[in-house]
């Protein structure tokens, strides 16, 4: 719906130029400042118009080429960003896998020794009532 109001509004603006071109038939000298010619005024203004677009033309697609190359090298540094905040990540979870392994290894030991003097505290009390 968008690009045919576009589409629209051309024709629109085509069909006045050419209206205009039309009215305005007579002959007149144009001065290029080096150079001097004469001719119809609807050539000299349909040729300004041409012109007109595509110096609109060149500048358009000068900068949409520009936000391309702009768009790719920010996809590129994105993707750079994203790989090394996932490798940070990934470093950051095996160091507390690693921390929270030797924690447990530490309580695990700590446990055992407790375990064990329990153990012998127990043998103690059972030898004592036995004798």
């Amino acid at each position: 719906m968008k690009n045919q109001w576009r589409v629209i509004v051309g024709l629109l603006l085509v069909l006045v130029i050419v209206v205009f071109a039309v009215l305005n038939s007579q002959n007149v000298p144009v001065n290029f400042g080096f150079a001097k010619i004469s001719g119809p005024l609807i050539l000299i203004i349909l040729g300004s118009a041409i012109i007109g677009a595509l110096v609109g033309v060149i500048t358009s697609v000068t900068t949409i080429l520009d936000q391309k190359k702009r768009i790719k090298d920010l996809i590129k540094d994105k993707d750079m960003y994203k790989d090394e905040t996932d490798r940070l990540v990934q470093e950051a979870v095996e160091q507390t896998e690693r921390s929270n392994e030797n924690r447990l290894a530490e309580l695990q030991q700590k446990y055992d020794q407790l375990l064990e003097k329990n153990t012998e505290i127990s043998l103690e009390k059972q030898s004592d009532l036995i004798e």
